[in-house]
């Protein structure tokens, strides 16, 4: 994968032990590890992060799950290791890492939270998805305008050029991977050089990293052109001309599964006509189970989920009953337990598909909620039911929420399901399904839906059950927020919902429940609890996993009054990039135009592995266009470590992403980050784990 320089930080340690991995061009942004264990192998949950795999067995997976490499030379991982001495605290490690407690809210929100952050319009000034202007949160405050400027076609133009001179010397696996993807986020041809004709050499590389990012850069890239359609889908396929590409030799698991996700990205931009192909090409792996491996299958799956939804001629209607048809297909085969991991991936994709109301996403809301019913009672008729793996559960659970309409009154078409996915809340052995539930019913959304939050919220045990209660009156509120925005009616935060929040943030005294709670108030706009979350700040500015949640839920609510204590936390967490990220974000979101100086500054002094991570992360999250030449400096020096040369390169790239969200949140938004697979997100080298 690329090997954008990339760190990965455990957000759930005892002590602050960071461990920085390098791969695929990009910055660890989720957990570090969520792979099950497989069904040949228990091992797969280990990770001591020093090797950047997020198994014990990564030799294999990262060489294409034990397939023959894509190469006739030895193939090389796609990740390296990172140098002991360039950790967080300067070598010497504090503290014992503990096993991540994947059940917590901060995993689901460090997956699903771009689109409520929305950080590129907020910074551009734009009002998309669940922001509401500081006007309309805030009348004391007027948004002044933002001072940060949008790169021009010109730099675009000036910035490709650069860095296709600079992957065509490269000669060091970081750099190489680095410009791959910044190039693709920005999409552009240079006149002398087409991105296809840059990408598909890589794909013969002896270096696994450099292949599976050759095959995913075309993706990312969304340029829909019949050639890398076809590209892609030779490769999945693992055709002869795939083999020719890759110099000779067969297809790799890793590689397909690769291919198989750039496909998804170009899917969502695909003319509807042209989408055939790529739909027959992923379907026909999960019509043939035997012969392709979980990470191809997940990633064929998650790949046609990203088929539009909105998309309303008889063209895209039938396309989509074949994709929704192809995947029930899959789901209904009874494979066994170890085979549902990967047809849990299937409900959440039918979620993203159908439209709730349709025929056909009435048929799967009530096949979803039989499979869910059945983890609730095992003594009963249910027990015949053979969907009872976890991941199962979990995915119905998420699944329902989107597919139901909202529980408004007792009588409502989806009473029921409001109904199961509260029970499932407060019944059901799986402690995750039990949290996604209860995620689901505040999307489902509704008046009885909130009221039923709040009175949960109200029970819960301040440890696990509260933070998962709060973020999901966070949600309820957002969602009310942007719907009302959208039918023009007056948007303000819920009277009852604000309350509720305030009075347990005010006694809050667990860190996790204070970060959920403060996320929560942000999300429900109540600006009003602004000098509280400053007070808190203040006196949590030492425990990272507090501090960065109240500096991003100040920056929801737009209070400008926190701008310089969130800058000088910044600046106070140099060895902290998990909290100095949080606080770019928070500072993004106020639109604070002076980081931009100091970043560059940063990157281009003598730092360490994780300093320039967090400042070139920093900067590609800002996209402002100021930052580009001293960030096109710094990449043309010779004189700088290849290193501090491929960060520039990732900077770049995300100053100059063409996109308004990150590449992979089309992924990471939905999907049941429980059942993973390596491809999807080990920690370190999974497409999710990507910058």
């Amino acid at each position: 994968m690329p090997s954008y320089a990339r760190f990965a930080s455990r957000l759930l340690c005892l002590a602050t032990l960071l461990q920085p991995l390098f791969a695929h061009g990009g910055q660890y942004r989720g957990p570090s590890n969520v792979v099950p264990p497989s069904p040949s192998s228990q091992n797969n949950q280990n990770n001591s992060g020093g090797s950047g795999s997020g198994s014990g067995s990564s030799s294999t997976s990262r060489s294409g799950s034990g397939t023959s490499s894509s190469s006739g030379t030895t193939s090389t991982g796609p990740s390296t290791p990172a140098s002991p001495s360039s950790g967080a605290l300067g070598g010497k490690v504090r503290g014992a890492a503990l096993d991540d407690d994947l059940g917590r809210w901060e995993f689901w929100w460090e997956f699903g939270k771009d689109p409520y952050l929305r950080l590129r319009d907020a910074i551009y000034g734009g009002s998309g998805g669940v922001q509401i202007d500081d006007a309309l949160l805030n009348p004391a405050l007027q948004l002044r305008p933002l001072r940060i400027e949008r790169p021009t076609p010109a730099d675009l133009d000036r910035v490709v050029a650069a860095l296709f001179t600079t992957l065509k010397q490269a000669q060091d696996r970081d750099t190489i991977t680095g410009c791959l993807v910044a190039l693709a986020k920005i999409g552009r041809d240079s006149p002398r050089c087409t991105l296809q004709d840059a990408f598909v050499p890589l794909l013969a590389s002896g270096d696994q990293e450099q292949r599976e990012t050759a095959a995913l850069a075309l993706g990312i890239a969304g340029r829909v052109q019949q050639s890398s359609v076809e590209i892609l889908c030779a490769l999945v396929r693992d055709t002869e001309r795939a083999q020719k590409l890759s110099n000779g030799s067969s297809v790799n698991e890793r590689t397909r599964a690769f291919a198989a996700f750039g496909l998804g990205l170009l899917l969502q931009r695909t003319p509807e006509p042209a989408a055939q192909e790529i739909v027959v090409t992923l379907l026909d792996v999960l019509a043939t189970p035997a012969t392709s491996g979980r990470n191809l299958k997940v990633a064929a799956i998650e790949a046609l989920s990203l088929l539009p939804r909105d998309w309303s001629t008889d063209a895209g209607d039938t396309l989509r009953r074949s994709v929704v048809a192809g995947l029930g297909a899959y789901y209904d085969l009874d494979l066994g337990p170890g085979e549902q991991l990967m047809q849990a991936h299937v409900p959440p994709a039918i979620g993203s598909l159908l439209r709730p109301g349709d025929a056909a996403a009435e048929t799967w809301k009530k096949r979803f909620a039989t499979d869910l019913e059945a983890g609730l009672d095992r003594s009963g008729p249910a027990a015949k039911n053979n969907k009872v793996n976890p991941h199962i559960a979990q995915s119905c659970a998420l699944a329902l929420g989107v597919l139901a309409s909202p529980w408004q009154h007792e009588r409502d078409a989806d009473a029921a399901i409001g109904k199961l996915l509260l029970d499932v809340y407060r019944r059901h052995r799986d402690q995750q399904t039990r949290s996604f539930a209860i995620l689901s019913l505040a999307r489902q959304g509704g008046m009885l839906a909130r009221d039923a939050l709040l009175r949960e919220l109200d029970q819960a045990n301040q440890a696990i059950e509260r933070p998962w209660c709060a973020m999901a009156l966070g949600v309820w509120s957002a969602r009310a927020l942007q719907a009302a925005k959208a039918s023009g009616q007056p948007a303000a935060p819920d009277a009852l919902v604000r309350d509720a929040l305030r009075q347990h943030f005010a006694t809050a005294r667990n860190p996790s429940t204070i970060g959920a709670l403060a996320i929560a108030l942000g999300l429900a706009g109540d600006v009003d609890t602004a000098d509280k979350l400053r007070a808190s700040l203040l006196a949590n500015r030492q425990q990272e996993d507090v501090a960065g949640y109240l500096a991003m839920a100040l920056g929801l609510m737009r209070d400008r009054r926190a701008l310089a204590d969130i800058r000088t936390l910044r600046q106070e967490s140099d060895r902290r990039p998990t909290l100095q990220m949080q606080c770019v974000r928070a500072l993004g979101l106020l639109g604070d135009h002076t980081l931009v100086e100091e970043l560059c500054r940063e990157l281009e002094g003598d730092q360490t592995l994780v300093h320039l991570s967090a400042a070139a992360g920093s900067l590609g999250q800002i996209g402002d266009r100021r930052s580009i030449e001293p960030l096109l400096a710094l990449m043309n020096r010779n004189d700088l470590a290849p290193l501090t040369r491929a960060f520039a390169a990732v900077a770049l790239g995300g100053v100059c992403d063409k996109d308004p969200l990150p590449w992979n949140a089309a992924f990471s938004t939905c999907t049941n980050y429980r059942a993973s697979t390596e491809t999807l997100t080990d920690g370190a080298a999974g497409i999710l784990d990507i910058l």
